[in-house]
């Protein structure tokens, strides 16, 4: 699948809790990725302003967002109850990096960056993946090859 690039127009229209740029994105993100989600548990909740409440994970998803000729990364945070992120993300290896990478947004944009720039394509299964473009540089793609990435990656 490949990767939605948003557009300030896409904003037009969105009702948001506060109308900030940050939750009119994360509100388009939400109705992106329910029509997406396939058995999915539950219904696509952003974090707005707010922190992950008890019990829950805190997601960063990557936007890709069109700025004149350039494309910006912003992360939207999404809040996964425990199934929801097993539903999205089925690997438990994989699940438990999710704290750990959350907290190194600048370096994996970094990636996604010099994969969206062709100055650095992963090996392996992560580098098929790309090339055969089935994936773009998500956060759930980096998390699933991060033992690739951070062991390729040198900026």
């Amino acid at each position: 699948m490949a990767e939605r690039i948003f557009t300030l127009d896409d904003l037009t229209g969105t009702r948001s809790v506060c109308g900030c740029l940050a939750c009119n994105l994360g509100s388009v993100f939400a109705d992106h990725l329910t029509a997406l989600r396939t058995n999915y548990p539950g219904t696509v909740t952003t974090l707005g302003h707010r922190g992950a409440s008890p019990g829950t994970t805190a997601v960063p998803h990557f936007l890709a967002v069109r700025l004149g000729a350039g494309l910006a990364d912003l992360v939207v945070w999404e809040e996964m109850r425990p199934q929801q992120l097993s539903a999205w993300l089925p690997a438990a290896d994989a699940r438990a990096r999710v704290p750990g990478l959350a907290a190194r947004i600048p370096r994996l944009v970094r990636i996604r960056q010099a994969m969206r720039a062709g100055t650095f394509t992963p090996s392996g299964a992560a580098g098929e993946a790309l090339s055969t473009g089935d994936r773009y540089p998500s956060f759930r793609f980096l998390v699933e090859h991060w033992p690739t990435l951070k062991k390729e990656f040198t900026p």
